[in-house]
């Protein structure tokens, strides 16, 4: 059986003309309409993206048995992008209907989407060849029975805040959230919410984290948690109801960490992460792996990174990278989660984890990641001086031209299970390094948090939720040699043990005793 802490199995529906939309049930084949009465295929990445990765038949076939629904009602800024795209606005795309996306693009209809995602999923019936197979969405950990074979369990995360709002220009749009935030959280167990998303909100600075529309929708321009968000988050806490932390600009992070700390330094509230990447970096060399001088843009400081070599995997034969983008989580985020007894779900798109996205060509000069930093928080990030910050130029520790132009594009697949072991690996190193956690209680803070259905770009030996068993076989197969060369084979770690406690126990456990917190 397998965990999924973070998945959208409802989400891409949303983009389609909703009285013909598919059922969270089936698995969506995208395709352009050319002609009146011929369909092709758009090119692998696109499709990939657009086609479903964790549909429910997906999740229920691929024996994921408990699993986060991302609740997530799409922003403005994500529409008014894709509808400049061509194809989409001629409505060439089966998928997405432009008169739904121009709703979207309103930013009017939040709390009605995150409703009616909810709607979706646990009214919409199984097919008939699954023969009984349902959804049941836990609003107890009474209600989790492992041993029923026709049912899926999900638990509610809500990737946003905004997605409790309704008008933005009302002049009661305080007390309308609040009036939404309250019922939702009344009449469903959310198990934990994001502040922020993608786009720039009234709670929360984000990190900058989407990029194949027009990047400057998606600056963040904030200063970490506004007032109006740290009453919220002040909500959350009273409900129980999780920070998931993804998402969050480094700064609000580092605010948050203080909001949830007691007066004994301790945490009041387990921290999670339900969909992360690692840069492989402390807080203090987060700009260390700078390609070039940051770009004031106006608002922004552009930022472009290197991608750093691992530490565990680097060898001839073997070779893995980080992405640096402080949407990941540095050192101290790792210790923030397990000093605080929360979980860390890592994703599975290619991007986040550290590889180079195929839609990149193969002959660019160097591989490398790109960023956004706001002005307001430019100081804290940057320092005083950016146009002083050193650039990188050991081209050993970095992915540099060589290492990119002689990769074959056909064995990603064998490359991918190391950037996600890469990741494993470096969690635990971590946890040795602090006396306060350990090896011991790091293997019980990590599993998996595919983002499928999210708009990913999934890894290539995994590209849908029911090919986790081959996936979890190929992590098997290589930990045991990747722990003996790293030096953490002898730290007692039983192997086939702790890939179990990744792909499920870890995740189950942590969720059931939370909902037994929650009804306390």
């Amino acid at each position: 059986m397998f965990f999924d802490f973070h998945c959208h199995p409802g989400l891409k529906p949303t983009f389609a003309e909703q009285e013909t939309a598919p059922s969270p049930w089936d698995f969506i084949d995208a395709k352009l309409k050319v002609f009146s009465r011929i369909d092709i295929g758009i090119n692998p990445l696109f499709n990939e993206v657009l086609n479903s990765q964790s549909n429910l038949t997906q999740l229920f076939k691929g024996n994921v048995k408990l699993f986060g629904i991302a609740l997530h009602s799409p922003e403005a800024h994500m529409a008014k992008g894709l509808l400049e795209k061509k194809l989409i606005n001629k409505g060439a795309v089966s998928l997405i209907n432009r008169q739904r996306m121009e709703l979207i693009r309103d930013g009017n209809h939040y709390f009605q989407f995150l409703n009616d995602d909810l709607n979706r999923l646990t009214q919409t019936p199984a097919p008939i060849e699954l023969n009984g197979a349902r959804l049941t969405v836990l609003k107890t950990a009474n209600d989790f029975d492992e041993t029923d074979d026709k049912t899926i369990y999900a638990f509610i995360i809500v990737e946003g805040l905004h997605c409790f709002l309704n008008n933005q220009g009302d002049d009661n749009v305080k007390e309308i959230f609040t009036q939404n935030f309250e019922h939702f959280t009344d009449n469903n167990t959310v198990l934990a919410i994001n502040v922020c998303h993608i786009q720039q909100s009234a709670f929360s600075n984000h990190a900058f984290g989407i990029q194949f529309i027009k990047p400057g929708y998606f600056f963040p321009l904030g200063n970490g948690i506004t007032t109006w968000g740290k009453e919220v988050i002040n909500r959350m806490m009273d409900k129980k109801i999780l920070v998931d932390i993804k998402h969050m600009s480094l700064f609000a992070r580092i605010q948050l960490f203080s909001m949830l700390k007691d007066d004994n330094d301790k945490y009041k509230a387990p921290i999670i992460c339900t969909h992360a990447g690692l840069t492989g970096q402390s807080f203090q060399s987060r700009v260390k792996f700078l390609y070039r001088t940051p770009e004031h843009l106006g608002t922004v400081y552009e930022l472009v990174y290197l991608k750093p070599k691992s530490h565990y995997i680097n060898n001839a034969q073997e070779t893995a990278y980080f992405n640096c983008s402080s949407i990941n989580l540095y050192d101290e985020d790792i210790e923030a989660i397990m000093l605080s007894d929360g979980l860390i779900g890592l994703s599975f798109d290619q991007r986040i984890l550290g590889f180079a996205d195929e839609n990149i060509l193969r002959e660019v000069t160097v591989p490398h990641d790109v960023e956004y930093i706001s002005d307001a928080e430019a100081t804290f990030f940057l320092g005083p001086n950016p146009a002083a910050l050193s650039l990188f130029t050991n081209d050993d520790e970095v992915w540099a031209f060589d290492d990119f132009e002689n990769l074959d594009p056909a064995f990603d697949i064998i490359l991918h299970p190391l950037f996600f072991l890469n990741q494993v690996i470096h969690v635990l190193t971590v946890a040795k390094k602090n006396p306060l956690i350990g090896i011991k209680k790091a293997l019980k803070k990590i599993c998996l948090g595919s983002d499928y259905d999210g708009l990913i770009n999934a890894i290539d030996n995994c590209k849908e939720i029911d090919k986790l068993n081959d996936f979890k076989q190929l992590c098997l197969h290589k930990l045991p040699g990747l722990l003996e060369k790293v030096g953490l084979d002898n730290e007692g770690i039983d192997v086939p043990s702790f890939i179990d406690n990744i792909f499920y126990n870890n995740g189950k456990e942590f969720v059931l005793e939370r909902l037994r917190i929650m009804k306390q």
